[in-house]
């Protein structure tokens, strides 16, 4: 857990030095230069906050994201550099945060969800929660009738749905 949070405040740093580094050197550029950088630019912080929403939620594919953000931005700085006829001063530690931010997010391809981890039981137990869903429901609850047989997950006790990540339906007493 401590390792999980650290890595996000890195992902964190980087995602800022890399778009910080990314505006300031995008507002050297000119005319039809700056006009097309500038889309860019727009796409990555887009793409950046739907990563950090994700990375958030503890979805896997935010990491997949944010190994792609900052593989397009690693190459977008180059080009910048390249278009640049000032060459910025801060480009070599912009670069390295966004190769920092590439391997982090490539080290962190596996992280799971919590959800995620919860394995499939046919076993009936007390409670029953879908695969997919957050709420887990009493064997007798019309919620618990809908979950498929395929997606149903069977718990013993409330304390046990809980610690798998679900919460209680108003059917649980």
């Amino acid at each position: 857990m401590a390792n999980s949070k650290l890595m996000s405040f890195f992902m964190h740093v980087a995602l800022l030095i890399v778009l910080l580094g990314l505006i300031s050197m995008t507002f050297g550029l000119h005319s039809f230069a700056f006009i097309a950088e500038f889309l860019i630019l727009l796409a990555l912080v887009l793409m950046a906050v739907i990563s950090v929403v994700g990375m958030h939620g503890k979805l896997a594919w935010s990491w997949k994201l944010l190994k792609v953000f900052f593989a397009l931005a690693s190459l977008d700085m180059l080009l910048v550099y390249l278009l640049s006829a000032q060459k910025p001063d801060m480009f070599m530690a912009f670069l390295a945060a966004a190769l920092a931010g590439f391997f982090i997010s490539l080290f962190n391809m596996g992280h799971k969800a919590e959800k995620a981890q919860v394995k499939k039981s046919f076993k009936p137990g007390k409670y029953i929660a879908s695969k997919s869903g957050s709420k887990f429901h009493a064997p007798k609850c019309d919620w618990a009738k809908r979950v498929k047989k395929s997606n149903a997950v069977w718990f013993n006790s409330k304390e046990e749905a809980k610690k798998a990540g679900y919460k209680a339906d108003d059917c649980v007493k």
